[in-house]
């Protein structure tokens, strides 16, 4: 039993000794904590690049996994401060999590600004992907979304339908 108690102890320990060496600075609206940085790192002047950091945001979400030039680069775990989490990789500030191939999920980070999540949908004969809300579980286009594709539509058919279009000469 004193072994046990002694072995839990020493373990403990340890842990809390690696736990005081992880660094934390403050770099724009995030704190970024992580075992490879030094506490009096500007992240301004030197780009922090680690492959495991916590980086908490001002709204209480939290990423944990790699960062690369004071971006959130690599495979990684974003939980949102709604208890939301998406897990992947991570490339240069964004995430995307494709549910098919026409919606899905697109999440960008910027340590200055919030979190800026948007869900989107594609349209059949057009490339681009067009703001989306989620109802009942499905895509729908959002009212913008749909306004966009119908002008996308009409510049995809040659433009406005009043007039030729020519110079005139």
């Amino acid at each position: 039993m004193i072994k046990k108690i002694f072995c839990i102890t020493l373990f403990s320990l340890l842990t809390f000794s690696f736990n005081v060496n992880s660094a934390e600075i403050k770099c724009d609206a995030v704190v970024i904590s992580s075992p490879d940085i030094k506490g009096d790192e500007d992240c301004k002047k030197n780009k922090i690049s680690t492959k495991n950091a916590e980086v908490k945001f001002d709204d209480g979400s939290i990423y944990q996994g790699p960062i690369k030039k004071n971006k959130i680069n690599g495979k990684g775990k974003l939980t949102l401060n709604d208890g939301s989490v998406y897990e992947g990789k991570f490339k240069s500030n964004k995430f995307i999590q494709k549910f098919d191939r026409k919606s899905r999920i697109f999440i960008k980070f910027n340590f200055k600004k919030p979190i800026n999540i948007k869900n989107q949908m594609k349209v059949t004969g057009l490339t681009k992907w067009y703001p989306a809300d989620v109802v009942n579980g499905e895509f729908k286009l959002s009212k913008k979304g749909k306004l966009m594709v119908s002008q996308d539509k009409k510049a995809a058919q040659g433009g406005d339908s009043g007039g030729s279009g020519g110079s005139g000469c």
